[in-house]
């Protein structure tokens, strides 16, 4: 019996023995793979950290402080349309600046804050030179109104997006529609836009004219009459009054140039046109 307990007891403190030197090898292989592990982390971010200011070294010298590439012509597309002192002013450029350094969203969204900018376009021609496109406005009617910023009643324009703009100076005022009475003195200011519904009809009905060959050569409108909220009454150089509602553009064109065609007679002159009715539109012709 003794010589049995004596075997177990022999045997247990092997196994305990084999099992405390199992985990302190385990210990020191974690404590091992740790260090390499972090060892192999600070030469790859060493590495990383090097890359990028070698980079950015690379980049200064070869591109962005590189006087090959500094700014030195400004041309606008079209011409002869704004200044170049504007649109530099506007997008604050400066001539010598690098081309790789220019922010062209921001320069773009700075010379779209331009009221008789529509859109614009940057292009970098390197080595030397940008090329600023624009879409301008184009004004399709006239408004009077008064000057925010002088207290004094003035004519604007309008453009197709309801969008206030004001004459150029010594600029050679168009003939255009003029937005007559509905807008009793509304306070204006260049680059705004008017939030009217009637008034964006009246600029959409002026566009569908413009793009029904009919209509474009024989209609010419002289005013726009807004007083009425629910219809819009368009005089002609003519004096023909035209009467429209705020909805079914597309159909009242259709109706119009269907009258405007079929009294072509130059004996029979019209004198009112009422397009609101869903059927039966009523024509007036002068004696």
């Amino acid at each position: 019996m003794n010589r049995r307990l004596r075997n177990r007891t022999r045997q247990k403190q092997i196994n305990i023995l084999h099992t405390t030197t199992r985990k302190r090898h385990s210990r020191k292989q974690l404590t091992q793979a740790a260090t390499w592990g972090g060892i192999v982390l600070l030469m790859i971010v060493a590495v990383g950290v090097g890359l990028h200011f070698g980079i950015n070294f690379v980049l200064d010298r070869v591109l962005y402080s590189n006087p090959l590439y500094s700014l030195n012509n400004i041309n606008i597309d079209p011409p002869n349309h704004f200044s170049q002192r504007m649109i530099r002013q506007a997008a604050g450029l400066e001539l010598g600046e690098n081309l790789w350094t220019l922010n062209l969203p921001q320069i773009t969204h700075d010379l779209e804050k331009l009221p008789y900018v529509s859109s614009a376009k940057i292009e970098r021609h390197f080595p030397d030179e940008i090329i600023i496109h624009i879409h301008e406005r184009v004004p399709v009617a006239k408004i009077f109104g008064m000057n925010i910023d002088h207290g004094t009643r003035e004519m604007f324009y309008l453009d197709r997006d309801c969008i206030v703009l004001k004459p150029r100076e010594n600029e050679e005022l168009p003939l255009l529609p003029v937005v007559t009475v509905g807008l009793p003195n509304p306070e204006l200011e260049p680059g705004t836009r008017l939030e009217q519904r009637g008034l964006a009809c009246a600029l959409e009905i002026l566009k569908a004219m413009d793009h029904t060959p009919t209509l474009h050569t024989s209609i010419d409108i002289r005013s726009i009459d807004l007083s009425q909220p629910l219809s819009i009454t368009m005089m002609t150089t003519h004096d023909m009054a035209i009467t429209f509602r705020l909805d079914n553009i597309d159909e009242q064109m259709r109706r119009l140039r269907q009258i405007v065609e079929y009294t072509e007679n130059p004996l029979r002159t019209i004198r009112t046109v009422d397009l609101t009715p869903d059927q039966y539109v009523p024509v007036n012709f002068y004696e």
